[in-house]
């Protein structure tokens, strides 16, 4: 049978409660009738029931360093060797497999070399069969139009980029003070869950189209995520041909609903090249299938 012989400190413990039970009752906060001596005996049938625990867990490792030292003494002083089961790899390369490797190209010879890899990239031209060559959008890398006609009447927007500036103060544009109020725009001057370049953007409606639905729908409109549907394919294949693309995404999306500028250069870049459907030079096309930008970085307005 365990012992209930209580130590010191639970003694200690279970004074301090009955002297707070008994100012509680002073002061009308609960009654006299709680069984203290019930609560008393519980703590002491808790502390101990945990020690018994203890000691039964200790009895149990001991047993097991015994059965441990018989096993060592079985095997002349050493533990029991365990039998191990070693992985194969499932694929092997070469190397591995002691053979030689496949010689390398003059190409990548030259990447190794110069670490350009340019030379490993090909021109829509090289890379894709005839009938996609001849089905293809020739673009060079820019959008020439403005915003979609009926989104710039409904948001009475100006008839272009220069007239959209002037008309909301104009000035020399800044990345310190893109707002042009004089104060530097930080993470902490932002509303909780925006960036700096989301927030930045839906306050440039009216003075810079480009810039506010590079990030933003039109006011009211839901932004769609997710892949692309064929109808959506089509619209975009539409603008490219008729008003070119690879730049200004923020005005080519107006013509998506739904869709905002970044969605549309992604889309571009990861679909719409490596399919074929637009041959732009700026892109080039890697050993791999995916569209490598190749041409020169400039900022469009």
């Amino acid at each position: 049978m365990p012992s209930t012989h209580v130590s010191e400190y639970e003694q200690q413990r279970l004074e301090n409660i009955r002297q707070n039970r008994e100012l509680l009752v002073s002061l009308n906060l609960i009654g006299d009738s709680h069984d203290y001596s019930s609560s008393a005996a519980d703590n002491i049938a808790h502390v101990t029931g945990r020690r018994q625990i203890v000691k039964e867990k200790k009895a149990q490792r001991k047993t097991s360093d015994a059965e441990a030292s018989g096993d060592e003494a079985e095997w002349g002083g050493t533990k029991r060797p365990r039998s191990r089961i070693t992985a194969q790899p499932s694929r092997r390369s070469k190397r591995l497999r002691g053979e030689s490797a496949e010689p390398t190209t003059p190409a990548e010879d030259l990447v190794i070399e110069t670490g350009d890899i340019r030379g490993l990239l090909s021109e829509a031209s090289l890379h894709f069969t005839g009938p996609v060559l001849d089905s293809a959008i020739r673009v060079n890398g820019h959008y020439t139009g403005w915003v979609e006609p009926a989104v710039q009447e409904r948001l009475g927007l100006e008839s272009n980029s220069t007239a959209a500036w002037e008309s909301q103060g104009g000035g020399k544009f800044s990345f310190k003070d893109p707002l042009g109020t004089g104060k530097r725009i930080t993470k902490k001057s932002v509303p909780s869950g925006q960036s700096v370049a989301k927030y930045v953007a839906s306050k440039l409606l009216k003075k810079n189209p480009n810039a506010y639905f590079y990030r933003h729908t039109e006011p009211g409109v839901v932004q769609w995520t997710g892949d692309w549907t064929d109808e959506e394919r089509d619209i975009f294949l539409n603008v490219a041909r008729e008003l070119g693309c690879g730049d200004k995404w923020g005005l080519f999306s107006t013509y998506i609903p739904h869709r905002v500028g970044y969605q549309c250069s992604n889309y571009y870049r990861q679909y719409v090249i490596p399919a074929g459907w637009v041959i732009d030079d700026n892109y080039q096309i890697d050993s791999t299938g995916h569209a490598v930008y190749v041409g020169k970085h400039k900022r469009s307005n």
